[in-house]
């Protein structure tokens, strides 16, 4: 029988992990990321929490189109479209 691989774990010293399936668990793990002000690993990706809330603040403004379009995204590209949507408003 084939061992079962974790969608998301923690490694020994605290750093969370996520293997995402979909972009509603990539947005749930950058809001813990967040929540408890420790970076973590998604999809292989370190994520400190400066990037989470970059990419939280552009997603909560979307549309709901837009928001399952930025979903779609891995998460390198949710971080590089939000830095440059909030680079465009300064």
């Amino acid at each position: 029988m084939a061992k079962k691989r974790e969608v998301s774990g923690t490694r020994e010293h605290g750093t969370e992990v996520t293997q995402s399936k979909s972009g509603k668990e990539r947005i749930s793990a950058l809001r813990r990321i967040v929540k408890r002000g420790q970076y973590a690993k998604i999809d292989g990706v370190m994520v400190d929490t400066y990037s989470a809330s970059s990419i939280l603040a552009v997603y909560n403004n979307l549309s709901p189109a837009n928001k399952a379009k930025m979903e779609s995204f891995s998460i390198s590209r949710m971080a590089d479209v939000s830095f440059k949507v909030l680079a465009k408003q300064r």
